[in-house]
């Protein structure tokens, strides 16, 4: 059984929905740990360049846990498709005392969930260090390199195009190639992506991507919990809950960085601008809260769920990460009520029509915090499994139909 450090359940315990930053920067499913904009940060470069996961500065993070090593990066990517940009996050990997194996050590390239826009919220900069990255430790205590994008955008200089797909998964595939680069770390090429929430829609973007953009990658398989996989489906149901605006402004802000031709302010009440100076200027949890009691009609001049330029630009995050890909693990908990259980379940006979073998398992108990704590060690044994020099056939839940999983 695999033993989850006190930290990492105290923090499971704790979890705030979808926005979870506790008071400034946390990661989706809120660690509660305080960041601030002095945190440091690797040196910046001046100028992105190189290859997509070209490593551009590293910083060793200290302290970290006994056995674990720590660096804070900045490597390359490709924020647009086209050209370079930026991105930070951490890499960890296992103490010198244990053997790197032959083909070099498996990596675990992970997705963050929400924490808002401004660059203090980025999970690289949480305080006390490394705070953001305590429940990957079982991971790198199984001897895999771990990485954290904090996304384009997010951490470094430029915006943060929040919800919009394909950036976060080459953010996410091209942090798997900084650890390469990282030549401490021994890390080889197999590797298996996993998100939460935010970081959900963040791997299967990758995983949708990855034969494409990073062949030399041999993804292993993909892991996805409580997953922000269809983007107007969830915005839609989000509207139920007091701070739903919230959630929907920040969709909003993602898609206008997205596609500079869209005129943010255009589309904004008073309310609205007011709640935009917030998302620019504080994490998410403080977006959310200062939208409650606004609603669609409050803050927008048009409902964004239903009007262009936002309907076709959610849909499109929605559709971009329905395809084909390495065989995929979702979590989902009953009683989430901000990624639904119905919505993951219509994600589930999506990617299956598109031939991705889903492996789909459900917690009854669970709800979008908890759900990390319930499926903990599923998804380790899922992994181990996936890493395995002969994988077993993964249990896929495609052919039972959708009735046979409700």
């Amino acid at each position: 059984m695999v033993r989850v450090p006190l930290l990492v359940l105290l923090v499971v315990l704790g979890l705030i929905p979808l926005a979870g930053c506790g008071r400034r920067g946390d990661i989706d499913g809120g660690q509660g740990i305080a960041s601030s904009d002095d945190a440091p940060a690797a040196a910046q470069p001046t100028r992105p360049q190189g290859a997509a996961g070209e490593l551009l500065s590293r910083e060793v993070v200290t302290p970290a846990p006994a056995g674990i090593r720590a660096w804070r990066v900045i490597y390359s990517s490709r924020p647009t498709g086209k050209g370079a940009g930026a991105v930070s996050g951490i890499v960890l990997a296992p103490g010198t005392d244990v053997p790197v194996p032959a083909g070099g050590r498996k990596v675990v390239s992970f997705g963050h969930g929400t924490t808002g826009i401004q660059d203090s919220c980025a999970p690289s900069r949480a305080r006390p260090p490394l705070a953001a990255a305590a429940w990957t430790f079982p991971l790198v205590r199984a001897g895999y390199v771990v990485t954290l994008t904090d996304y384009a955008g997010l951490g470094v200089p430029g915006e943060h195009a929040i919800y919009v797909a394909a950036p976060e998964g080459r953010a996410v595939l091209d942090a798997a190639r900084a650890a390469r680069s990282l030549t401490e770390t021994g890390a080889g090429r197999d590797v298996v992506l996993w998100g939460y929430s935010q970081g959900g829609q963040a791997v299967l973007a990758a995983g949708a991507l990855a034969a494409g953009y990073a062949p030399e990658l041999r993804i292993r398989g993909v892991v996805a919990t409580a997953p922000l996989a269809d983007l107007p489906a969830s915005l839609a149901t989000l509207q139920r809950g007091a701070d739903g605006v919230g959630y929907l402004l920040l969709a909003m802000i993602g898609l206008s960085v997205d596609d500079p031709r869209i005129d943010l302010d255009r589309y904004l009440t008073p309310t609205g601008r007011r709640l935009l100076a917030v998302a620019r200027t504080r994490c998410a949890d403080e977006v959310t809260r200062a939208s409650v009691g606004s609603t669609i009609r409050t803050a927008f001049t048009a409902d964004p769920l239903t009007h262009p330029p936002f309907a076709a630009g959610f849909a499109r995050q929605r559709d971009e990460i329905m395809r084909r890909m390495a065989p995929t693990l979702i979590l989902q908990g009953d009683r989430d009520k901000i990624i639904r259980q119905p919505v993951t379940d219509d994600v589930v006979s999506r990617l299956c029509g598109e031939g991705t073998t889903v492996d789909y398992r459900r917690y009854p108990l669970a709800d979008h915090g908890s759900i990390l704590g319930a499926s903990m060690n599923d998804l380790m044994s899922w992994v181990a499994q996936r890493f395995a020099a002969r994988p077993p056939v993964v249990a896929d839940s495609c052919p039972l139909g959708a009735a046979a999983r409700r």
